[in-house]
């Protein structure tokens, strides 16, 4: 992701509608599902806004971070997350079975990630059944200049989101798009983006509106989440996935449902 990004997402992410949004639901996935005193990994952190709202509201947890530049790490540590280390989602530096919780936001979509890898990484630090939480940019109509800003390499429909999750041997609990409300408007402008692309115009979508409207986004976001959670609806500019890890059986096969 480009240098200036990591700076604009640091100024904007802890007030932005969209982010307010991500927030309620990787809360709403972890709610009763920790241990007293769990371990929570956030792989690939960026510039620490989520480590920063879980700690405020779910401080009986042990929390770490890692993330594999620089400028992102350096933003952690100014907002006194120094858990957070540089580190690569692909050979992360922890021993087996040391969390009860990893999160990977938007973080596998990137273009030098190797999904796979990473989530067996991830797969390795959890323990047995231990929960892992996942977002995706979804649907590759929606490609259009942000995803160059922000060194998208792909888009995910919910059907690969699942068979990539078996593959790496987790049991899938959900996956839903979200931000459907705003679908149709975001496909537009992001065919539109395109345009300007060719014309040597490049950009991330990432901008704080005025605080009444960035209210009623987050208000609105959290209503369409919760309507995208429950009715599975077949589209959204995101996708959300809860797995666990499969627990080894008494003969040494891994088991599961789905």
């Amino acid at each position: 992701m480009r240098a200036a990004e990591y700076d604009l997402m640091r100024a904007v992410e802890d007030r932005h509608w969209w982010y307010d949004v991500l927030r309620s639901l990787v809360r709403h996935a972890l709610a009763g599902r920790m241990p007293p005193r769990g371990r929570l990994l956030d792989a690939g952190c960026g510039t620490g806004g989520m480590l920063d709202y879980l700690q405020g509201r779910m401080c009986d947890l042990e929390m770490k971070g890692i993330d594999d530049e620089e400028q992102a790490v350096r933003h952690c540590h100014q907002r006194g997350l120094h858990s957070v280390q540089l580190g690569s989602v692909e050979a992360l530096q922890f021993k087996d079975a040391a969390f009860d919780a990893v999160l990977s936001l938007d973080v596998l979509y990137h273009a030098r990630v190797i999904e796979e890898r990473a989530l067996a990484e991830m797969g390795r630090v959890l323990r047995p059944d231990g929960l892992l939480v996942l977002n995706l940019p979804a649907i590759g109509w929606l490609r259009g200049s942000h995803d160059m800003a922000v060194s998208s390499a792909r888009r995910y429909g919910e059907g690969e989101v699942r068979a990539l999750l078996d593959r790496c041997g987790f049991v899938t609990e959900t996956v839903h798009y979200w931000n459907a409300w705003l679908f149709l408007p975001l496909l537009v402008w992001r065919q539109l983006s395109r345009l300007k692309v060719r014309r040597g115009w490049s950009g991330s979508d990432l901008e704080l509106t005025p605080g009444w409207m960035n209210a009623t986004l987050a208000n609105m976001g959290r209503l369409d989440a919760g309507m995208c959670r429950e009715f599975r609806l077949p589209f959204g500019s995101s996708v959300f996935a809860v797995a666990r890890k499969m627990q080894p059986s008494a003969g040494g096969l891994q088991h599961g449902k789905n």
